[in-house]
């Protein structure tokens, strides 16, 4: 269990989260929380020093990537702390949200070009010699 401290204008809210959620839940966990009125939020890490594990990825003092919002926490080295962290509204943002393809049986179909060879033809099948 992560437990975030989230802190913005004098008001602090504990969040505690498990490691198979994301970022992005953190995200829209915090903007239901405070009731914002915008759809998503930058996180910015107030920790004195950054958390690095080796093949995890750091997280780091200050805005934390949007690129990360998709991973699960548990690609993070932060199982078992507490996290004091801010955010800021963003409002000309949407989060890409990772889509999942439903049919993975397709094969690649060429274009309909049909061209036929003529395998007598010394033009489209010249002689090695």
């Amino acid at each position: 269990m992560i437990t975030f401290i989230v802190t913005k204008d004098d008001n602090t809210k504990t969040i505690q989260f498990s490691n198979d959620d994301t970022m992005l839940d953190l995200k829209k966990e915090i903007i239901n929380q405070f009731n914002l009125k915008c759809d998503y939020i930058d996180l910015f890490s107030t920790m004195e020093r950054p958390i690095r594990v080796m093949g995890k990825f750091n997280f780091d003092k200050g805005l934390q990537p949007r690129t990360l919002d998709n991973y699960p926490f548990n690609r993070f080295g932060i199982d078992e702390r507490e996290l004091t962290i801010t955010y800021e509204e963003v409002t000309d943002y949407l989060p890409q949200v990772k889509l999942v393809s439903v049919n993975t049986l397709e094969k690649y179909s060429p274009p309909n070009e049909t061209k036929s060879f003529d395998i007598n033809s010394d033009i489209e099948f010249p002689s090695l010699s």
